[in-house]
This record gives C-alpha cells, sequence and structure tokens, in this order.
C-alpha cells in the first residue's frame, strides 16, 4: 500500500538562522504545488521572544498546523524540533525529513558549552558567533547567512542554545516511528556527520541520501541536490 503523500509541508530552520534560509526549498515545493509553512523560531526573523525550550517550541507549533496530517523537515536545531515534534504527536505528521541533525542528546561537555555561549550573546551580542560562522561554512553559504545570525536577538539565540542544550534524546523516539522517513546529510558535514544521519535512518526504518560536496547546511551549500532529494520523496 503506497504511504499518503500530504500537501503541506513544515520547514523547521537551524540555528541561529531563520525561515529565510528555506528560500530556494520554498520555490521549489510551491512550484510542485505544495502549501508550505515555515516559521520563524521565537527571536529569529523578526519573531519576538526566546524559546523556554523545544518541548514548548513544538507545543506551539502543533497548535498552528491544519487537521490533516502534515510533512515535516527540519535541519539541524529543526530536527531536533522535529524529533520532539514526533515525541509529542506522531499522528500529525505523514512523512519526515531529518537534515544535518542528530537523535542524540548533548554531552555534558557540548552543553556547557552552549550555555557559556548563552551567557556570552546576552553579555556582548552576536559578532562572535557571526565570525565563527564564518569559518565554519563557506564563503557563498556565509554571504546568505550573516544576514539572519544579525537579525536574530541575543535574546533569541540564547534561548535557542539552552533548548538545544537541554533536549531530550529521542533514539527511542525513532525507534517507535512507523513513517516514512528520509535523513538528508552533507558529505562534508562535520557537526552532524553521514554517520548521525545513518544512525537516524536506521532507527527510523528509513534511508539515508549524502548530498554530494555540501557541509553543515546543505539545503544552502548544494540547493539543487537538496530539492530533488526533497521533491523526490515529498512531491
Amino acid at each position: 500500500m503506497t504511504e499518503p503523500r500530504p500537501r503541506t509541508v513544515l520547514l523547521l530552520h537551524a540555528y541561529p538562522l531563520s525561515a529565510a534560509m528555506w528560500a530556494e526549498q520554498k520555490a521549489a515545493l510551491e512550484a510542485a504545488g505544495l502549501t508550505v509553512l515555515a516559521p520563524n523560531l521565537p527571536g529569529f526573523g523578526g519573531e519576538e521572544g526566546a524559546m523556554t525550550s523545544l518541548a514548548d517550541a513544538a507545543r506551539d507549533l502543533l497548535g498552528l498546523l491544519p487537521p490533516e496530517p502534515v510533512s515535516l523537515v527540519g535541519l539541524s536545531m529543526g530536527g531536533y524540533l522535529a524529533l520532539e515534534l514526533l515525541a509529542q504527536a506522531p499522528q500529525r505528521f505523514a512523512r519526515v525529513v531529518l537534515a544535518d541533525t542528530s537523535a542524540r542528546a548533548d554531552s555534558p561537555e557540548e552543553q556547557e558549552k552552549r550555555y557559556s555561549q548563552a551567557g556570552r550573546v546576552l553579555e556582548e551580542g552576536q559578532g562572535f558567533i557571526i565570525e565563527a560562522a564564518r569559518e565554519e561554512h563557506r564563503p557563498d553559504t556565509f554571504a546568505r547567512i550573516r544576514p539572519m545570525i544579525e537579525a536574530a536577538t541575543p535574546q533569541g539565540i540564547a534561548g535557542a542554545l539552552r533548548a538545544m542544550a537541554a533536549r531530550a534524546d529521542h533514539r527511542e523516539t525513532l525507534g517507535t516511528l512507523r513513517l516514512p522517513l528520509l535523513a538528508l546529510v552533507g558529505e562534508q558535514d562535520d557537526l552532524t556527520p553521514p554517520e548521525r544521519a545513518q544512525e537516524i535512518a536506521d532507527l527510523g526504518h528509513g534511508e539515508r541520501q549524502i548530498i554530494p560536496g555540501a557541509m553543515h547546511l546543505a539545503n544552502l551549500d548544494a540547493p539543487d541536490a537538496f530539492n530533488a532529494a526533497l521533491l523526490a520523496f515529498l512531491g
């Protein structure tokens, strides 16, 4: 029996960016006749406030969804949030794409780093985060994401960092999932490497697809290949 392919897609953005990162994917999906929901999370893309937890953010998002099941796409932090949505209300979703992300919780060392960065950004702003992004991404990708980071509020960035640090481990969530699942990952993603995507695919009884030449923001590094994978799975 063929699984249903819903006509609405929810796109969840990466840290510390905004829904603007999905511009090319939104255009491609809408051209294929799909309805796209791409919210800015609190503190990003002009949205007010700050996240208190991924669990609370997920509950807020569930209130925005139509009654029928939708497709769910999350990249990096968006993937963490997608997993929280799947833990809370798997029946609200029909297909899921987890890109450049991990189902694991942070290690104590990773948690401490995020909490430290949260305190620092509230004291001095996001300049050091922009400089770190300059080192982590290709020049053309950095040029795309810099305005998004600059538009984020220090409170929003700090809230996201703390929410990610405190997030749950969702490997068990994947193990109980009964939805078509695609794990996408940049070939050169050093933050959440291809083996983490393979773990997601294995636990979720899905498939992994590597985006050649892409790093952690695979949708921006290689949009044509990313869009092709997305459309083949969701379209």
